[in-house]
């Protein structure tokens, strides 16, 4: 028997292609819509109408591009404000609090210190009470949920941190956890991933499906997006990058392997490399090395990484975060030049590399990504047991 066609199921992926493309390229037209995804004029505008009426969108006036009917087109953009969600970014040592917006941006709210070796079930009440009483001041908002970026092995399926060395957790229930202090839904990821989804979502029309999020501060993070999913691997244990060998006699990590990537890039190993003073920044330190033995070092070890994200990934684009985008200025010649010789017969043209936008807070707004992506967007992203995976590319099907 064949299998009937879910209307209810397509217009949703309808809805959420449609969001996505507004958000992507805003003052968007219908037509260009209707262009862009393959639906009919009318199933665009039906769709677009419904989504003003519930404040998802809005028009922003005309553009210069003239229908066939003679009228100039309205352009559609994101609607903030109506609705959003609590961010919430989780550390080593602090968690920041924030509300996110639809369109990506993110305000930070509130920050607190997290305790060694916290007690989960007491960090759950205290970032709790700060998201309730941030929430209670949200008169004209709707919270579709929080997000939470943290930092760890994490299964976004139970919603489970399998293992997190910062705050020396196993299996803990952590997205349950939040949820039953707060009333709210939770939908959690690795940090790095968060920042690769949000690197996605909200980084306009340049945006690619194909990017690794290549974060390195206190221990190393990687997100992958491959053709506009999440790479995550069961249980969230795929793109762990920072626990590849690069040194097979190396010390042992806490991982349980030798020589891991993270062993040597994190920041308090490469302040020791540079002999950092207190109060000096890395940038300076390294410029005091330019060009000298541990300078070396450090090019070495981050090309290896990158090297084995171009052999494993084949990514358009690398965006850098943590210090590793503060000092890419002073290293960029040299990485490039080797990355390009020990990748060089598929690496032409290499990915872009680039760090992530100065004075962004990317941790606050790849948990706004976490929670946009499973409640408003639904690119693959976030998903809680049972729930359907849809397709990045525009749907076959029309209603």
């Amino acid at each position: 028997m064949g299998r009937g066609l879910n209307i209810s199921g397509v217009h949703q992926q309808n809805r959420r292609l449609i969001l996505r493309l507004i958000l992507q390229n805003p003052h968007i037209s219908r037509i260009q819509l209707a262009e862009r995804t393959h639906l009919t004029p009318a199933s665009v505008s039906n769709i677009t109408r419904a989504l003003i009426n519930e404040q998802y969108i809005q028009e922003v006036g005309t553009l210069d591009e003239i229908r066939s009917s003679g009228r100039r087109a309205i352009g559609l953009r994101i609607r903030n404000g109506h609705y959003r969600t609590v961010a919430v970014h989780m550390q080593r040592r602090t968690i920041t609090i924030g509300l996110g917006e639809l369109d990506g941006a993110v305000t930070p709210m509130q920050s607190l210190t997290i305790p060694d070796q916290p007690h989960p079930e007491h960090l759950a009440k205290q970032v709790g009470r700060e998201i309730i009483h941030l929430v209670r001041t949200l008169t004209a908002s709707h919270i579709v949920g929080v997000g939470v970026g943290t930092s760890g092995i994490v299964d976004t399926e139970t919603g489970m941190v399998n293992a997190a060395l910062a705050y020396q957790w196993q299996n803990v229930p952590w997205a349950a956890l939040l949820s039953q202090e707060t009333g709210l839904p939770v939908a959690m990821d690795n940090n790095a991933r968060g920042m690769a989804l949000g690197e996605m979502l909200f980084g306009g029309p340049d945006a690619s499906a194909w990017l690794v999020f290549f974060y390195v501060g206190q221990g190393i993070g990687v997100g992958a997006i491959t053709h506009g999913q999440v790479f995550r691997g069961p249980k969230g244990i795929g793109g762990e990058l920072g626990h590849m060998t690069i040194n097979w006699q190396g010390e042992r990590c806490w991982c349980g392997n030798v020589g891991c990537v993270e062993t040597y890039l994190n920041q308090a190993h490469i302040e020791a490399l540079l002999n950092v003073t207190e109060g000096e920044s890395l940038v300076t330190a390294l410029q005091r090395w330019d060009q000298r033995g541990p300078y070396f070092d450090l090019v070495d070890w981050i090309t290896t990484a990158m090297v084995a994200i171009v052999n494993l990934f084949n990514p358009r684009q690398i965006v850098l975060g943590g210090w590793l985008a503060d000092v890419w200025p002073q290293m960029e010649h040299d990485v490039r030049h080797h990355l390009k010789r020990r990748t060089r017969f598929w690496n032409d043209p290499g990915p872009q590399i680039r760090p992530a936008a100065k004075g962004l807070d990317v941790g606050l707004r790849g948990a706004n990504a976490v929670a946009l992506s499973q409640w408003v967007y639904d690119i693959e992203g976030i998903r809680g047991p049972g729930r359907r995976s849809d397709s990045f590319a525009p749907p076959e099907e029309t209603v």
